[in-house]
């Protein structure tokens, strides 16, 4: 199992306390053996959730009085998943039985944190910043995840919480990065919604499978990438190329 959360912040001393211990697993065996031994610890679900910790989509969440374990079944909020180069920039912490428990690094916590939507995540994520973060790492991360986890709803999470961190009065670095990613999904929504536009009211018929590209191109203003959009769309799932070489939105 991996800490992802403020518990990890803790142990790097970048943070006093925590309630909140943050745990991914990456199977239900693993899942069921932490959730035995929380209950039998006398941790139990709690009586009323905010809504964001219900957002968080977590396997389960136990309390016992100030402490709280919410625990994640591989995904984050529905958003995130811990991938292969987040295990392999993991810190291994220690073994307790069956239970192997490593921490996430300091840049994928900082990954984690921006889809959540908890207050302290907020804080969080500038104590992350100004203790140092590699802006790279991240954003390579990040457009990894679209392709793994095959959406692309947490970079509009990710946007919504540099904004909050901006209107807070905190600007950094990533702050451009993310904007461009961001930028990215919205050319992409475009480009998908036309070839909807198109598909639905010109090529319903037999002469092609989908949108011709040349059509698609005419459509778009001249600052979109359309191979760019496109990549992006077929790696999320929302669009094919048929045998004819038109596309087919999904």
């Amino acid at each position: 199992m991996y800490l992802i959360g403020g518990e990890a912040l803790t142990l790097r001393n970048l943070k006093n306390a925590t309630k909140d211990v943050d745990l991914i697993v990456e199977n239900t065996e693993e899942l069921e053996r932490l959730r035995r031994s929380l209950r039998n610890a006398g941790f139990q679900p709690p009586e009323n959730l905010q809504k964001e910790y219900e957002e968080l989509d977590a396997a389960f969440i136990l309390e016992k009085g100030i402490r709280r374990f919410d625990v994640f079944r591989r995904q984050v909020a529905g958003e995130l998943v811990l991938s292969e180069p987040m295990k392999e920039r993991s810190q291994h912490l220690f073994d307790e039985g069956l239970l192997t428990v490593r921490m996430v690094s300091a840049n994928d916590i900082f990954l984690f944190k921006s889809v959540a939507n908890r207050d302290d995540d907020v804080d969080d994520m500038v104590v992350l910043v100004q203790a140092g973060i590699d802006e790279a790492i991240i954003m390579d991360e990040a457009r990894r995840q679209i392709g793994e986890i095959g959406q692309d709803a947490f970079v509009r999470s990710m946007k919504q919480k540099m904004t909050r961190l901006k209107a807070d009065g905190y600007s950094f670095d990533i702050h451009d990065d993310v904007s461009t990613l961001y930028t990215e999904l919205e050319k992409a929504e475009t480009v998908e919604q036309t070839v909807w536009n198109l598909y639905d009211t010109e090529y319903r018929d037999d002469l092609y499978d989908g949108v011709p590209r040349s059509r698609l191109e005419r459509q778009l203003p001249e600052e979109v990438d359309v191979d760019e959009a496109l990549e992006w769309l077929r790696r999320v799932d929302r669009l094919q190329t048929a045998p004819d070489g038109s596309l087919v939105p999904l």
